[in-house]
């Protein structure tokens, strides 16, 4: 069983169903000795992970089942390798501040991820135009979409994002390990002060459920130690795209995989690679002078053979000229065959996109070559995989940080009004006009035939998003003809459209 961290002296609450490292007595025999020294002696594969000091206070301590197997001690450099085994924070942050690769790579999903963002709707039959633009004011002062993109950042680097919602209390404040209920009784206008990103390097799991896993708080940290502090999960938002196993979530200090470390072996075989074609063209041609070598030590030594090589060294290039015996001597240039090397190289890139699920275009910016060569299919595969990273990482937690945006400014949540992701793939003016013009043949064929009426179309419209007139009043009772136009029927289908702010004043010659 794996138990939760030792609680501070001052913390002696603990819930139900939750269990906490507590010195336990313990009869040892001489064969439990043994094991126990050579557990010691052996390299550890899985371990939980150690915080760096402040995060939690001191005399705590995580406690964990010891993961050993046959050949652990023969396998633990291939699983560091393998990117199998949890780096740590630290080393994790210096393979993604310091590599382009790896920045690219986390980099590149986070701004696609917040690029179009999202967009607050309500129902077709009420008015909440002021309520979303009240809420989209309050998410640009949260900045909801910084710390978001921050969040994947954290998720792609370290393995989990975590955003702390600060009401104003501080850090020794004993509310901080209680529930954030998103209530109004309990969650006043005004409360919400600002969303933080949290890097997980300063934070570590309190307590969680170990003993029942038919619950879903089953090795889900309820309270998190922060720098000291005991925050609980509702106050400190987790966003975790690849979580690991349940065994091995001590050692990911209860958050995912990180995606750098999956791609770790892939970036190391670039990188050997990326420096073999550079050195095998750094010395892709070596001069071969077929000369007695007997005769010519005889006469200068070693040391004027050795001169005379460097002087040749030395003066290597295409304005040189190199001397030597016409009756003895023979100077060949033995070159390498370098045809393939751009693609081995590339396929060595390619093999990183792998990891990532992402276009080559997207992530080195190099666009395919060749005769009809285009990426299209792939940038649409692409943002079908940003589309459904954004509805499993964020949407949990982003609807709990709308919420609680409703309640800071209005004292309430409005269920009604909800948001949805912008759509990555954009139509250009002249795919959307074809789309219009299809849709107005349509409402007109079924306009004619008696399948719909005119103020149906005229619904319609005004609930068509993406049409010319979403949103259009419906008042008045529909088209009403200009004096002596009467029974004349408009033109665009029934809805009447003015140009001008008087149209009996803008007339032609026929006094329309």
């Amino acid at each position: 069983m794996l138990f939760s961290r030792k609680p501070a002296p001052e913390r002696t609450r603990v819930e139900p169903g939750f269990v906490r490292a507590e010195p336990m007595p313990m009869i040892l025999t001489e064969t439990d000795a043994r094991e126990i020294d050579r557990k010691a002696a052996a390299p550890e594969k899985y371990k939980p992970y150690r915080p760096i000091p402040g995060v939690v206070p001191e005399g705590t301590s995580l406690a964990m089942d010891e993961a050993y197997g046959p050949g652990v001690a023969n396998s633990i450099n291939n699983a560091i390798a393998d990117g199998t085994v949890f780096l740590g924070y630290p080393r994790l942050a210096e393979m993604w501040t310091q590599r382009v690769e790896y920045r690219h790579m986390v980099g590149t999903l986070a701004e696609e991820a917040t690029r179009e963002w999202i967009e607050f709707f309500g129902p077709s039959n009420e008015n909440k135009s002021e309520r979303i633009k009240a809420l989209e004011a309050e998410f640009t002062r949260l900045k909801v979409r910084e710390a978001m993109k921050t969040a994947a950042e954290f998720d792609g680097a370290f393995g989990i994002g975590q955003i702390f919602l600060n009401t104003g209390l501080t850090k020794l404040s004993s509310d901080l390990a209680t529930p954030l209920l998103l209530t109004p009784e309990t969650f006043k206008v005004g409360s919400l002060k600002e969303i933080v990103p949290v890097e997980p390097i300063w934070t570590s799991p309190n307590e969680y459920n170990s003993e029942n896993p038919m619950r879903l708080d089953f090795y889900r940290p309820t309270k998190w130690w922060v720098m000291g502090a005991t925050v609980h999960h509702t106050r400190l938002l987790r966003f975790v795209s690849r979580e690991p196993s349940q065994i091995l979530s001590p050692t990911y200090n209860f958050g995912g995989v990180p995606l750098i470390q999956l791609a770790k072996p892939y970036v190391d075989n670039w990188v050997r690679t990326r420096q073999s074609v550079s050195d095998l063209i750094n010395g892709c041609s070596i001069p071969v002078l077929r000369t007695d070598m007997q005769a010519v030590y005889q006469k200068v030594g070693i040391g004027g053979l050795i001169d005379r090589v460097q002087n040749f060294i030395k003066f290597r290039d295409n304005r040189g000229v190199f001397l030597s015996d016409k009756e003895s001597e023979e100077l060949q240039i033995l070159s390498a065959n370098l045809a393939s090397l751009d693609k081995l190289q590339n396929q060595a890139l390619e093999q990183i996109c792998v990891v990532a699920q992402m276009p080559l275009v997207k992530f080195s910016g190099i666009s395919p070559s060749g005769l009809n060569a285009s990426s299209e299919g792939e940038i649409r595969v692409w943002y079908d995989r940003v589309a459904a990273y954004q509805e499993a990482f964020f949407r949990p937690g982003l609807t709990q940080i709308m919420h609680a945006a409703m309640l800071n400014i209005w004292g309430e949540i409005d269920r009604s009004i909800d948001f949805r992701f912008i759509p990555l793939w954009q139509l250009d003016e002249a795919a959307q006009a074809a789309i219009a013009k299809t849709k107005a043949d349509t409402r007109a064929v079924y306009e004619e035939m008696g399948a719909v009426s005119n103020d149906e179309v005229r619904e319609g419209l005004r609930s068509d998003k993406d049409g010319l007139f979403d949103g259009a009043s419906l008042e008045g009772g529909g088209y009403e003809p200009l004096a002596g136009q009467e029974g004349r029927a408009p033109a665009n289908g029934g809805v009447s459209v003015s140009l001008f702010s008087n149209p009996a004043a803008h007339t032609d010659n026929d006094g329309v």
